[in-house]
Parts: structure tokens; C-alpha cells; sequence
């Protein structure tokens, strides 16, 4: 049984199964994991604290340690150009310049050297795990002029993130995240969220080509499923005893769009999950009344676009708003979830104008592509799929379109740039929030994009994230490091460089004023 049980292992770290039929290791036993320990201690993080030489870290009642300097965090220079014009509900804005010059001047640590910190400061605090391996990359601005071309690209820091592997076989989750951050003069965040484990036993798991049967079910006809082996560790508030093996669903379409990667269990026997409860059928007038103030909406497709967790997802969004005071105008899920409602009228069915476009910020989760989002076997209200070239927003309200979606801000597809694709879409709006790479399922990123947002400050700490650091934060909370968040938005070279570049939701900090397009745009783009 070991020799097996080694040759799979080494050929699961190779190759997936790319469609059902295709031949795989013969697979009948993986191993199964005990907790060990969980988070970091009081020790533990005060000796994290000291050996990055910060000023205070933040601890969870669950051992989850956090910092992030809130005036180096993801810094961009940007210059005060006094007050904006009023926003169309009458909230002050405030003017924001880049400082291209200073932007020139940041300087980053290389990747190699940020690693080399990154481990021999988790070392001394002793908190790296052994099975832990570091990936430097940049936290990157760019700017592209009207004919899509890179006018400018700088690194803002370097951010260092961990992947963790058990016996060759890849551990993801909100439960295995560690990452640091760099600039010049030393650490600027830290994230700290992890167990341990031993061995206890093994268990029978289906093969990889079951499990190419098994994610088509889940991901639709149209996707061309990739499946792999995972062990999945979810977040520390979860209290576990033991891992299991599962499958990692992933794949493409036709088009090149992406489903939201997810995971199911690959043992034999498991039982599915209980189909979550079904919103009844949508009547508009449940949400038409708009309230004053600020609003946001949200919208998903869940369990019939193949994705489990959508409608706990898009609960911890409207908690949040709800928590902090903050009117949901709207919220539909799976059938209720309509293309139209993020469609201009321009175009035929389009409207907009009373759900996407008519609150200050709308959150989105399903499935995506470089060329728009998809509601594919949930809803055909005009269509199945949001095109690029459909989207018009800003003109009538929102403000910050977050897409908790796969690939829309990737660099290219079809030819075309992310600002060729997208640019047309800001005809008012300050923000595209969304990945450049595929997105994996979660049951919160929008609880912590929200609270992130809207949290109330404590002392001197925990102050509200701009709107582009809450959805970075949450990303790298919740997301595996081989994703990449990013952020995009207007840049007016003729007005010495005006853009919403470090938007604050409204009533938590400044916020600039609707601008008009030029043809140039910025995108921030990082690591999770």
C-alpha cells in the first residue's frame, strides 16, 4: 500500500484530469489529517509583532494575527486638489492628482530578498510551518493610454504569500494563509492564519477521473472540467478535528470564461450537501422603494451555476451592510439574478438604471471571463451571459462595481486589453474590483470586503480600508496565492491626472468626484 500510495502522490502533483474518460493513477487511499493546533497564541503573536519590528498586531479570539500600517499599506502617492464637484446625490467629494514623479521614486525590495525576510522573520517568531513554501511577487500600478498601450508600470511593495502542501497533495483555504508585505523600509502587512497537523490514518477516495464526472456535474456541460487532489482548511472560526481529501473542480468554456474553482469531497461514501433553500420567485416591488442614503445591492448564482457556497456568501455581504447601517436596495440569487439588471438600456432589455447602476456600490459572485460574467442555467433575463461591451455604469448611481468573479481585469483576451474591455463601462463609475486570474468559491468574502469597509474604528486601530484595500484584504483572506485581486478606474492626464484612486466608501473617508472617461485608466493588481 505505501509504494501505491507514493506514485499517486507523485503523479497527483503532475498532472490533472483534464475530461471525463481520461486515465489516471489508480488511485484507492490518501491519507487523513489530524489537527494538531490552531492560530497562534498571545506568545505567539507578540513574538510575530517583535520580529517584524511592528507597532501592534491584531489577534482573533480564534488565533488568527493580522497587521496592516495604515499609511504604507498599498501606498500610491497622490496629490489633494481640494473639493470636487458635488456627487449627483449631493455628497461632497474631494479631488485626488497621481504623483507620477513620486510614483517613479517608490522603491521595492526584489523578490528573492523579500522571501529571505519573510522566512527569517516567521522563524524567529516561530510560526512557519514546515510544510510552507513562499512566492515573492509585486503589488503593481499601471497606467494604459486611449489605445489600450502600458503608458506607466510601478511597483508599489512586495508581497510575499505561502502555499502548503501535505505529503505532495496541496492545502488551500482560508485555514492556510500566510503572507507578508514589504517596501522599502520594511514590513507593511501581515497576515497569520494556520494549523497544524499529523498523520491519522487514511481513507478510500474516488479516482481523478470520478471526479472529472463528479465536477462536471457540478460545473455544467459547457465547462471543460480540471480536477485535482486538495486538502481543504477552512477558516479559523471553523473548529475542525480532522482533513479529508477532496477535489478541486476547476476548468474553462468555449468561450474562455472560467467557473469560480470549488472543491467536493473525494472520499467514497461522502454524502453531498443539502441543497440550500431556493429564494422564492422575484418580485420587483419587493425592492423598488429606494430609502435614502447610501445603498448597495448584491447579486449571485449559486448551487445552479455549480457553485455551493454564493448564497452564504452574498448573507455576509448584506449582513455587514446591514450591520453597519447601510440600505441593501436589492438582493437576488441563482433564477432571481438577472443579466438585465446589469445591462444599460441602450442595449435591448437592458436595465440597469434600477438595480446594478442605481446604488453606490453593487456585489456581484458567479461565474466570469476577460469578456463579462455569466448566468448560465440559472437565469436567461435577456441573456446568459454580461458582455463587456454591454455595461454602462455610473450614469445614473453606482459608484464601485466589485465582480467577485473569474478573470474580468486579466491582462488580455481576444485581442484586447483590460482597459480596451472594460473602459467603455465607466461612463461615472469610480471602480472595477475583481481578479485577473480565476477566483476560488467562498462562503465570505463579501462579509469581510464589507467589514473591512465599514468597520468602526477602536483606539488607533482598525480604521476603515479604502474601498481598493478592503477588496485586496478580503481577496488575500480568502483566496489561494496564485490569485490575483485587482482594481481599476478612470485616469484624466489633462487634469494633471485626477481618478478614484483611494476612494473610501461614503461617510468613512473621502471620496472623489464621477469622472469623465479620457480613454486612459490605472489598474492596481496584486497577490492573495
Amino acid at each position: 500500500m505505501q509504494r501505491k500510495l507514493t506514485v499517486v502522490l507523485a503523479l497527483s502533483s503532475l498532472i490533472t484530469a483534464g475530461a471525463v474518460g481520461v486515465a489516471t493513477a489508480d488511485v484507492t487511499e490518501l491519507p487523513v489529517y489530524g489537527v494538531t493546533s490552531a492560530g497562534l497564541d498571545h506568545e505567539q503573536a507578540q513574538r510575530l509583532q517583535r520580529a517584524f519590528g511592528l507597532k501592534d498586531v491584531q489577534r482573533s479570539e480564534f488565533g488568527e494575527v493580522s497587521f496592516a500600517d495604515e499609511q504604507r499599506y498599498q501606498y500610491l502617492p497622490t496629490v489633494d486638489k481640494g473639493q470636487g464637484r458635488p456627487d449627483e446625490d449631493g455628497n461632497a467629494t474631494t479631488q485626488t492628482a497621481l504623483d507620477t514623479e513620486a510614483l517613479k521614486r517608490i522603491k521595492t525590495i526584489p523578490a528573492d530578498e523579500a522571501a529571505k525576510r519573510a522566512q527569517e522573520g516567521l522563524r524567529a517568531a516561530g510560526v512557519l510551518p514546515a510544510n510552507a513554501t513562499p512566492t515573492a511577487q509585486y503589488t503593481t500600478f499601471e497606467l494604459a493610454d486611449a489605445n489600450g498601450r502600458n503608458a506607466l508600470t510601478a511597483n508599489l511593495d512586495t508581497s510575499v504569500s505561502y502555499t502548503f502542501q501535505l505529503d505532495g497533495i496541496p492545502l488551500e483555504g482560508e485555514g492556510a494563509n500566510i503572507r507578508v508585505s514589504f517596501d522599502a523600509l520594511g514590513v507593511t502587512a501581515v497576515s497569520h492564519a494556520a494549523r497544524t497537523y499529523d498523520k491519522a490514518g487514511t481513507v478510500k477516495v474516488n479516482d481523478l477521473a470520478y471526479g472529472a464526472k463528479l465536477c462536471q456535474e457540478y460545473l455544467g456541460a459547457e465547462v471543460k472540467p480540471e480536477v485535482s487532489y486538495v486538502y481543504v482548511a477552512p477558516g479559523l472560526d471553523e473548529k475542525i478535528d480532522r482533513l479529508e481529501p477532496s477535489f478541486r473542480c476547476a476548468g474553462r468554456n468555449a468561450d474562455g470564461g472560467a467557473p469560480q474553482a470549488i472543491t467536493v469531497s473525494a472520499v467514497v461514501g461522502a454524502v453531498r450537501p443539502e441543497p440550500q433553500p431556493v429564494q422564492p420567485p422575484r418580485e420587483d416591488a419587493q425592492f423598488k422603494m429606494q430609502a435614502a442614503g447610501t445603498q448597495v445591492g448584491s447579486e449571485g448564482t449559486g448551487v445552479c451555476a455549480g457553485l455551493p457556497n454564493t448564497a452564504a456568501n452574498i448573507g455576509t455581504f448584506n449582513t455587514e451592510a446591514s450591520n453597519h447601517g447601510i440600505t441593501r436596495d436589492f438582493s437576488w440569487l441563482d433564477g432571481n439574478a438577472w443579466e438585465s439588471d446589469f445591462k444599460d438600456p441602450a442595449f435591448a432589455g437592458g436595465d440597469d438604471t434600477n438595480w446594478a447602476d442605481n446604488v453606490d456600490l453593487t456585489y456581484w459572485q458567479g461565474h466570469g471571463s476577460g469578456t463579462g460574467f455569466y448566468f448560465s442555467g440559472c437565469s436567461n433575463h435577456n441573456d446568459t451571459k454580461l458582455a463587456n461591451t454591454e455595461a454602462r455604469w455610473g450614469q445614473n448611481d453606482v459608484e464601485w462595481m466589485s465582480l467577485f468573479t473569474c478573470l474580468i481585469l486579466e491582462d488580455n483576451t481576444g485581442g484586447q486589453t483590460w482597459a480596451q474591455r472594460w473602459g467603455q463601462a465607466f461612463r461615472g463609475l469610480h471602480q472595477i474590483n475583481s481578479f485577473t486570474t480565476v477566483s476560488y468559491n467562498s462562503a465570505n468574502h463579501g462579509g469581510k470586503f464589507g467589514h473591512y469597509m465599514w468597520r468602526s474604528p477602536f483606539l488607533w486601530w482598525n480604521n476603515p480600508m479604502k474601498v481598493r484595500d478592503a477588496w485586496a484584504q478580503a481577496s488575500i483572506d480568502t483566496q489561494p496565492a496564485s490569485v490575483r485581486w485587482a482594481t481599476m478606474g478612470v485616469y484624466q492626464p489633462t487634469t494633471g491626472g485626477l481618478g478614484n484612486y483611494n476612494d473610501y466608501f461614503w461617510g468613512k473617508g473621502s471620496v472623489g468626484a464621477d469622472l469623465a472617461s479620457t480613454g486612459w485608466f490605472w489598474r492596481i493588481s496584486g497577490a492573495s
